[in-house]
């Protein structure tokens, strides 16, 4: 939960920016792309490098995984907000800032809400990777030991729960996400 939480914090941030200030985009947009691609796996020896076999690589590498779509899916919505909202706001003398918190934002939360329900979806996966390889400890590091002794009772039982706090989590953002974009017609109702 805390790389998750880093990684919303900072990309959500980071998208919102880069999606409304052209020279944001124009420093940071590239970055993200380059990195972007690299496959999580293969940051796991830098990351162990730098905080050894402890919980600080996991969160470090959960934090980067679940990142990435975070940020794409924020800029997204901060480009796709409707210009007609934003002229409004400046004919009604908005300020820059107060654009950025009153429409920009509340016009990105549908894509916000995407990006964090991906990015909830990599943390769990990466939580597996990451114990199995880089924490001496959690779901993943018992899915290796019972890997070791051929317990597939035990790789089961792990693979379940997985998925059962996975299904919670998404659950619970797309149940917050419906509280807070009651507006959004593009939501189903159920």
């Amino acid at each position: 939960m805390i790389g998750f939480a880093i990684a919303a914090v900072m990309g959500v941030t980071l998208g919102i920016l880069i999606g409304w200030n052209e020279l944001v985009a124009d420093l940071f947009d590239p970055v993200v792309q380059w990195l972007r691609p690299i496959p999580m796996t293969a940051w796991i020896p830098f990351a162990t490098f730098i905080f050894g076999i402890r919980e600080g690589a996991a969160i470090s590498l959960i934090a980067m995984g679940a990142f990435y779509p975070i940020v794409v899916n924020c800029t997204t919505g901060a480009e796709q907000t409707p210009k007609n909202l934003v002229r409004a706001a400046l004919m009604l003398g908005t300020s820059p800032r107060k654009i950025l918190i009153r429409v920009v934002l509340p016009a990105a939360l549908p894509f916000i809400f995407t990006g964090l329900r991906l990015g909830v979806g990599i943390g769990w996966v990466l939580v597996i990777v990451v114990e199995m390889l880089a924490v001496k400890g959690g779901i993943g590091y018992a899915m290796w030991t019972a890997y070791q002794f051929v317990r597939i009772d035990l790789i089961i039982a792990a693979m379940f729960t997985i998925g059962v706090l996975g299904l919670v989590t998404d659950r619970l953002l797309l149940l917050i996400s419906r509280r807070l974009l009651r507006w959004n017609t593009g939501l189903r109702a159920r």
